[in-house]
């Protein structure tokens, strides 16, 4: 599990709560700073110190930071509630961590499920532990340019992404699709959500120094998601719900590596070897195409496939065929033939 975007988001550049925690680094000072529920009773994690309730301020919080002991804030940073406190975790908690104060922040984080921030004088780094998680900030030089390189990849991938998807789409109105291809592509689509999903943290991480960067990601993959659900619902064995398709896809996110045959037997073709790709018979049912390209709502194309089983056989409707389905008309009805038969002809591309 990920550190919530959420989370690294309260402590980006251009926060109250970033600018103290640079000051304190600036100064080599250390810190354990723990962001505790205060309807949680966890009076057996803290001693000594001294308690109080106060509205924060990058300033207080410096100070505070001078004393030995860890310091206590509420869930959103917008209150102080203690400092110089004893932390005492349970040290059955197993951890890899070295420093003390690292340690106590990571077997906090997994005992309470609270953010943690612990800052080395030592190393000048600043690390985050929320439940089983840590997050290391990044120098923002360090993140422009990684955040730069991420872009330039995914933005080259998408290219990628999108020639193949008009290759297929035209050869599915051709009833020429192939399981090879749509493998392919769903590997390239995959790949495509770990790049967005690493790159994310670092966006976020950004602040107000990352908004022409979360411009840019969106419109590069903002519909990424929705688009591979679509095409898993065209190319499964069965009609699946999206909710289905959107679980193959986390999975397969999960895989450190994409083999076709992995991905084949994740949309339900249960292959032995390579060359069954290419003499596996396939019927993509055009939900993809009927969406995006013809622009009807889901409910009409789910009609759309229940009676026509696949985009090939509804491309090859009549006017009139097409009017026989529930909640298409004669305006309806000619939209998505003459889309259709340009499709089929090059036309839109």
């Amino acid at each position: 599990m990920a550190i919530p975007l959420a989370k690294i988001k309260m402590l980006a550049p251009g926060t109250k709560l970033r600018k103290s925690l640079e000051d304190i680094l600036g100064a080599k000072f250390g810190a354990l700073i723990i962001f505790i529920d205060e309807k949680v009773n966890c009076d057996n994690l803290f001693q000594g110190g001294f308690r109080f309730d106060i509205n924060f301020a990058p300033e207080k919080l410096y100070e505070l930071a001078k004393m030995d002991g860890g310091v206590i804030l509420d869930q959103d940073g917008s209150k102080i509630l203690g400092a110089n406190l004893h932390i005492v975790p349970d040290s059955n908690i197993p951890t890899t961590e070295t420093g003390m104060r690292h340690r106590t922040a990571d077997r906090i984080a997994k005992q309470t499920g609270f953010l943690v921030v612990a800052i080395s004088s030592r190393r000048n780094v600043i690390t985050l532990y929320f439940e089983n998680s840590k997050y290391v900030i990044n120098d923002i030089k360090l993140l422009l340019a990684r955040v730069t390189q991420a872009l330039y990849t995914l933005e080259k991938y998408r290219v990628n992404l999108d020639k193949m998807l008009n290759q297929i789409e035209l050869a599915e109105l051709h009833n020429r699709a192939e399981l090879r291809n749509a493998i392919e592509i769903l590997i390239k689509g995959v790949e495509i959500q770990k790049i967005r999903d690493q790159v994310e943290p670092y966006v976020t991480e950004l602040g107000t120094e990352g908004n022409l960067f979360k411009m840019q990601l969106e419109e590069i993959v903002g519909d990424i998601d929705e688009l591979l659900g679509m095409f898993v619902k065209d190319y499964h064995s069965q009609d699946l719900s999206y909710e289905d398709a959107e679980n193959i896809l986390s999975n397969l996110k999960k895989l450190k590596e994409l083999g076709p045959l992995v991905v084949a037997r994740s949309i339900g073709f249960d292959l032995s070897n390579i060359g069954q790709l290419d003499e596996t018979a396939i019927s993509p049912r055009g939900y993809r195409v009927l969406k995006y390209a013809v622009g009807i709502p889901m409910s009409i194309a789910c009609n759309l496939v229940k009676a026509f089983k696949n985009i090939y056989q509804i491309s090859n409707a009549t006017i009139d065929d097409l009017k026989g389905v529930e909640g298409i008309a004669d305006k309806r009805a000619v939209t998505i033939f003459e889309t259709l038969e340009n499709i089929k002809k090059g036309n839109i591309l």
